[in-house]
């Protein structure tokens, strides 16, 4: 006889694996988080920008284009997407900077799934474009809402976001043709991978690294380190600071360094 299906062992599992720090009632909490989202009462958030002709992407590097190949008289509509793998919202692994480490067919989908942990420096950015985030910022978040936990996905709001409309004004570039948006600073960098066991970081620019870098150094720290990046994410103003799980999933390609990605996430 076939048994009432329920979601309470997969749920619970699921939440384990999304938790990887707190202890049975962080689990229990999450395991509720999921509940509540599978009947319709907690809020899924897309955190990713369509991908279209208009997408935002790196300098030089090749926009996306759609062309159809088929059409509905034909029976059935059909398109050819050409892009570089790092247009719009997009995943980079550590391969993408580092010889010999995890591309990302090979990054470890627990890794992928996080509680987030969201860095408002909306304000300072907005008076300062070359804003870098400071390692205070993170321990004034700290004392705000407890320590970062492990496994967290680490993200930057910036409120660039609001400007990917407007290539121009999302690259803000001067007359040097030096680009200008905040990022993440190398020490904010270093303490995240040497005294924070995180997954990995996120930001709503181009780049992890603030505009005007030359030498990539929170790339190289941090992709160096294993921990995989997000950039150009979207719609960071609807994500609490903490209490949201989110789920990054990248294009499955293989030996790729890098991948556009859907990135979700679910909030309580």
């Amino acid at each position: 006889m076939w048994k009432k299906w329920t979601w309470g062992p997969a749920l619970a599992a699921l939440a384990v694996l999304i938790q990887p720090a707190g202890g049975p009632a962080s689990a229990e909490t999450r395991t509720g988080l999921l509940e509540r989202a599978l009947r319709g009462k907690a809020a899924w958030v897309d955190l990713t920008h369509p991908l279209h002709e208009k997408t935002v992407f790196w300098p030089g590097g090749l926009p996306f284009k759609k062309t159809m190949l088929a059409d509905y008289p034909q029976g059935f509509r059909m398109f050819k997407f050409e892009m570089a793998e790092n247009v719009g919202t997009h995943v980079d692994a550590p391969a993408h900077f580092v010889r010999g480490t995890p591309t990302i067919d090979r990054l470890p989908l627990r890794q992928l799934i996080g509680p987030a942990a969201v860095v408002d420096v909306t304000e300072k950015a907005g008076g300062n474009p070359d804003y870098r985030l400071r390692v205070r910022d993170l321990l004034g978040w700290e004392r705000r809402n407890g320590r970062i936990p492990k496994g967290a996905i680490v993200i930057m709001r910036t409120g660039w976001g609001k400007r990917a409309g407007d290539l121009k004004r999302y690259r803000n570039m001067d007359a040097r043709k030096v680009m200008h948006f905040p990022g993440f600073s190398k020490e904010s960098a270093e303490f995240l991978t040497r005294e924070r066991e995180i997954s990995g970081i996120g930001i709503d620019t181009l780049s992890l690294d603030y505009g005007p870098s030359t030498d990539f150094a929170v790339h190289k720290i941090m992709l160096g380190a294993a921990r995989f990046q997000i950039e150009n994410l979207a719609n960071l103003e609807s994500l609490p600071a903490k209490g949201a799980i989110v789920f990054v999933l990248p294009i499955n390609v293989k030996d790729g360094t890098q991948a556009e990605a859907r990135v979700i996430a679910l909030v309580p």
